[in-house]
């Protein structure tokens, strides 16, 4: 009985294993996918500017506060109706509550108190039903600036007026690296042209500078402006006023008008010049420089060149910041010129006649020998024969008188000798006479006779 038990266990668990092959395995449950949780962003609040002085505005911008809600931290779904968040200043000071957006965010808007000593302060930013939503943010107030003024002399006048400029308070104008910057000036929110100097750079908060009033520029108020360049940030205006009325016009006068010739001391005078500097000239040459006092007027005094001839001459006085702005007056220099005195010739040497030097015909003919080619080749073949004769001549015979002036002789009675020899350069001698004695013969008579 038991091998039977054993045999029919075997084979039922062979049956359970096929039918586990046969199926494959029984699945298996997979977990249901959770969605990820965004994690809270952590409260803060940022203070836009971080500083300034007091009575600035500053906008304060929070993050972070998707759970200021009227019921706090609770489950999603995320119930409505967010909760007011109030920004208060250190020591007082609120604004209006806002409320957070979906994303938790929320932006407003304070002022600084009035009469704030310079220092830090906290600014909070606090959630009305979550004290634990409660951020601070540092904000530094620093001391108030200088005001800034604008000041025009004058504050009215007609077109071409030269108007002074003085301002103060533009210590806020600054340059790259913390440099003192500079202002320009505008007119009617326009380009102001004729301004000195056109970039005005500010000293300590103060500049100083001068324009004229535009010769477009109608009979009413205008405002003249004066800002930082390159930003506005500091600025001040002041009105001005063009009147209708033209200002004085330059003019000068001389004293006396005309001198004779020979120079002398003029006295000039100049009015209706308003510019710092005026430039006196004598026909176009300037001479000297003057200053006008504050009503315009000048006087100044020249010396009228001894050497300058009877004439007319020009006078000239104008602004050395505007050429155009000035005034001439005519000099005359009457009498005749100086004469003088007329220098003696010299007496003229007669020159003496050089010979022509004969020119070289350019083109000569071809088919006729050079004159110089002739007239040179006769002078050499002349040169070679007379050397030719010489040489001939001086070794030829000697004449008798050569001989009586040269040769001397006397008989003794002893045998025959040579005793004159005619040296040579080189060699022996070339010729000897040989003195041979003979007994007396006597007279010798020749007579010819026919045959």
């Amino acid at each position: 009985m038991l091998p039977f038990a054993r045999w029919a266990g075997l084979s039922l668990t062979a049956v359970l294993l096929s039918t586990v092959f046969a199926w494959g395995a029984p699945p298996v449950a997979t977990p249901a996918a959770t969605p990820p949780v965004r994690a809270a962003a952590a409260e803060s609040i940022t203070l836009d500017p971080a500083q300034g002085p007091a009575g600035s505005t500053v906008r304060v911008h929070g993050y972070g506060f998707e759970n200021c809600t009227r019921d706090g931290l609770t489950p999603k779904p995320r119930p409505a109706g967010p909760i007011e968040i109030r920004a208060t200043w250190e020591g007082g000071g609120t604004v209006a509550p806002v409320t957070a957006d979906a994303a938790g965010e929320f932006e407003t808007e304070l002022t600084v108190p009035s009469g704030t000593a310079p220092g830090s302060y906290d600014v909070t930013a606090l959630c009305l039903v979550n004290s634990k939503l409660d951020v601070t943010a540092a904000f530094g107030v620093t001391p108030a600036p200088e005001p800034t003024t604008l000041a025009l002399e004058p504050a009215k006048g007609a077109v071409g007026t030269s108007v002074s400029v003085s301002g103060s308070g533009f210590g806020g104008c600054s340059a790259d690296g913390g440099r003192a910057g500079a202002v320009t000036l505008t007119w009617d929110g326009g380009p102001l042209p004729g301004v000195t100097p056109a970039r005005i750079p500010v000293d300590a908060g103060a500049f100083t500078a001068e324009f004229t009033v535009p010769s477009d520029a109608d009979a009413t108020a205008h405002t003249v402006t004066a800002a930082c360049a390159g930003g506005d940030q500091v600025s001040a205006e002041q009105p001005f006023t063009v009147t209708a009325e033209p200002g004085p016009q330059p003019a000068v006068t001389l004293d006396p008008a005309s001198i004779r010739v020979g120079g002398g001391p003029v006295d000039l005078a100049g009015s209706g010049f308003g510019c710092a500097e005026v430039a006196l000239s004598w026909e176009g040459e300037q001479w000297a420089t003057v200053t006008p006092a504050a009503d315009g007027t000048f006087a100044a005094r020249f010396d009228v060149p001894s050497d300058a001839a009877a004439d007319s001459y020009a006078v000239r006085a104008e602004c050395t910041d505007d050429p155009g702005t000035g005034a001439e007056a005519a000099f005359t220099v009457t009498g005749a010129d100086p004469v003088s005195p007329t220098p003696t010739p010299p007496t003229p040497t007669p020159p003496t006649p050089t010979p022509p030097t004969p020119t070289p015909d350019p083109d000569p003919d071809p088919d006729t020998a050079p004159v110089g080619v002739v007239v040179g080749s006769g002078l050499l073949g002349a040169a070679l024969l007379a050397l030719a004769g010489y040489v001939f001549l001086s070794h030829g015979h000697r004449g008798p008188r050569w001989v009586r002036d040269h040769v001397g002789s006397r008989l003794r009675p002893s045998p025959a000798a040579t005793d004159v020899t005619e040296p040579s350069g080189t060699g022996p001698p070339t010729r000897s006479v040989r003195l041979e004695p003979h007994p007396d013969p006597g007279d010798q008579t020749l007579k010819e006779e026919d045959p």
